[in-house]
């Protein structure tokens, strides 16, 4: 995937500060694990605002509720959705959105850094290693130990620090699974998926506004439902003419399809006027209603890692980044490349996996 110049010039920035900054750290040794049973309180640190990166939090979140129930979970993010997305699911407490450029919000950083240090912690994860806004948050919070993964960039102190390794797993939506280590949590036998633990209520209502949508078009419910999104960073976005062969294709090769194109603030119209349209700022909700229709298609993107988590069954169209690492969890999800593959042949594709 080629980044704009102006995110390439901030990561190697960025980077530079990081590696200066490591050279006036303090080098002790560090503890590598402790006692899960004397925690009981945990602050996840990672301030991106990508929604797929907050979701790929989900995976330790939902083990750590099962091998230590009594602790509750804040998270520091950079996204301001993600409290919606994380704050419902079972162990977590709060989630605190974060300036998403620190140091040139000074005022919003001051009242980030009064509100994260309200709360003592017994543990504080960094997840992002090396990452200049990371350690920042990770100095300001108060906890008792703080653990990371070895980053040659690190300068913010640590109390519990491991060396990577060998991942367990190559999936980028699992990577968090390994800091199960610091706790001594043995990783799950059956390989997890993202789960947002959508709510009986959730499904119900996203159930509802799909049928209200089917009625309102005068669409018997026992059409094949796929939603769309058309969205996505940088070369991943495929564009609409590509879109439109492809759906034009899928309609003659099955009648019994249905499109619903998602809109959002970046694709606030429709593909064309043969599809309906669905739009909804509740993400758990929108996360429901992907769950709620017979299939879910997109390029590599946020929303598709959020249907994912929300256990509808996908057909991610991939044309850079690496299937392996970044394509659809689950045993009934199915990952695709398209470069140099037509819409034609994909729509054919589509139909067979109805």
């Amino acid at each position: 995937m080629k980044y704009p110049l102006h995110t390439i010039i901030r990561k190697k920035l960025s980077s530079l500060l990081n590696h200066f900054l490591a050279l006036f750290s303090k080098k002790s040794s560090y503890a590598t694990t402790l006692k899960r049973e004397d925690i009981k309180s945990i602050v996840i640190i990672r301030p991106n605002y990508r929604i797929g990166n907050i979701i790929f939090l989900t995976p330790l979140i939902n083990e750590l509720n099962i091998h230590l129930p009594h602790a509750k979970i804040d998270i520091i993010v950079g996204m301001k959705l993600a409290g919606e997305i994380l704050e419902p699911m079972p162990n977590v407490n709060k989630v605190i959105d974060i300036p998403r450029k620190l140091l040139m919000q000074p005022i919003n950083m001051f009242h980030y850094v009064k509100q994260t240090r309200v709360k003592k912690y017994d543990i504080a994860i960094n997840m992002s290693g090396g990452s200049t806004s990371a350690q920042i948050v990770t100095a300001f919070v108060k906890a008792k130990y703080k653990a990371s993964f070895s980053d040659k960039k690190l300068w913010t102190h640590f109390t519990h620090i491991q060396e990577r390794g060998l991942k367990h797993y190559k999936h980028m939506g699992l990577e968090s699974l390994e800091f199960l280590r610091f706790f001594n949590i043995d990783f799950p036998k059956k390989q997890p998926s993202l789960d947002i633990k959508l709510t009986e209520k959730e499904k119900k209502e996203a159930q509802q506004a799909l049928n209200q949508l089917l009625k309102k078009n005068n669409i018997p419910a026992n059409k094949k439902i796929i939603a769309i999104f058309r969205n996505a960073r940088f070369d991943k976005k495929i564009p609409d003419t590509w879109w439109n062969e492809w759906a034009n294709t899928l309609y003659k090769e099955n009648e019994n399809c249905i499109i619903i194109d998602i809109l959002s603030p970046d694709i606030p119209t429709k593909l064309n006027d043969n599809v309906l349209e669905y739009s909804n700022k509740n993400l758990r909700v929108l996360g429901a209603f992907f769950q709620a229709c017979n299939l879910y298609v997109s390029a590599d993107t946020g929303p598709m890692h959020l249907a994912v988590a929300s256990n509808a069954k996908i057909l991610a169209l991939f044309n850079k980044t690496d299937i392996e690492v970044y394509g659809a969890l689950g045993e009934g999800n199915t990952t695709i490349n398209i470069e140099g593959v037509s819409p034609v042949v994909v729509a054919k594709t589509t139909t067979e996996f109805i």
